[in-house]
């Protein structure tokens, strides 16, 4: 494993988590065991930015129901859907290049135009990814400090220890990354769920453009992934991609076509088989979580 980090990966969703335990094998990783669980309906709620915990006991029953089928351990990397955050990349035209608080006041008073609520509410990471002279183009991160907080407060009456918050849809291109090696092509990455979908273009390893939307309304997730291709093309000058990777449970034979016609590019459709060398039988059917699960150690 590239990264080290406790063994067990929980990605929570509205609805239920899944549970995934990982183990090194001979050339790469295993799933040795794996799980979905469901929990009551409203046990979070729409909110601004991040979905409030709403049912903090209904997450503890699942989470109870979890320990006593797996046992006692504690530690745990949490995934949480990527809509769930504000994902920006941000060119700014100065960032102290010391380690203290001064650079993130920085990185979250530039956000203040971007977001619908005032940013000191919201949990902010963000990484350098380029340097010029005293300014940066960073990649900040962002979720509503106050659902991040009620889960961890959950999660440790039950026992568990979060050591890690991330979205699910980057590491899942942590996979990706890792699996296709050193890279200077332009790659496009979809990852299309029931509720949202995340679209995000590469150069080499550097991000251009990440955007997560939810979906609904009077719009198609087809008509959506138009408009997504219109604004690359215009935003970046993006005419083609070398190969545009897509995962996720609606991502059928339409959105690999409207995806190879939009972009111009060969569509490779993303299973966790890609990744691990072992994985339960009974998992199939949630390939692109599993998959983010295993980006958690190669990022």
């Amino acid at each position: 494993m590239a990264r080290s980090y406790p063994p067990d990966v929980i990605v929570l969703d509205t609805d239920g988590l899944l549970h995934a335990r990982l183990a090194p094998g001979k050339k790469g990783l295993r799933i040795v065991q794996a799980k979905s669980y469901r929990m009551a309906d409203g046990t979070f709620t729409p909110s601004m930015v991040t979905p409030q915990l709403a049912n903090e006991a209904a997450l503890a029953e699942t989470l109870r129901r979890l320990r006593n089928e797996t046992g006692k351990w504690e530690n745990v990397s949490l995934l949480l859907p990527d809509s769930w955050f504000r994902i920006n990349i941000m060119e700014l035209p100065s960032l102290p290049k010391n380690g203290n608080g001064e650079a993130l006041d920085v990185v979250r008073w530039s956000l203040k135009r971007t977001l619908p609520i005032p940013p000191d509410q919201l949990r902010l990471s963000y990484s350098v990814l380029s340097r010029d002279g005293a300014g940066a183009k960073v990649l900040a991160i962002s979720a509503l400090d106050a659902t991040l907080t009620a889960i961890e407060r959950v999660f440790a009456a039950a026992g568990f220890q979060i050591i890690l918050i991330e979205p699910a849809g980057l590491n899942l291109w942590n996979a990706i990354s890792m699996r296709e090696g050193e890279t200077d092509a332009d790659r496009l990455f979809v990852y299309v769920r029931d509720t949202d979908f995340t679209t995000a273009a590469f150069r080499g390893e550097q991000p251009l453009f990440i955007r997560s939307r939810n979906l609904g309304g009077d719009r198609t997730l087809e008509q959506e992934i138009r408009l997504s291709a219109s604004y690359l093309r215009d935003s970046l000058n993006a005419v083609g991609f070398t190969t545009c990777y897509v995962a996720g449970d609606r991502a059928d034979g339409s959105v690999a076509a409207a995806l190879a016609t939009e972009f111009n590019t060969q569509v490779r459709s993303v299973t966790v088989r890609d990744f691990v060398e072992e994985l339960p039988a009974d998992m199939q059917a949630l390939d692109a979580e599993l998959a983010a699960c295993t980006g958690v150690f190669t990022g």
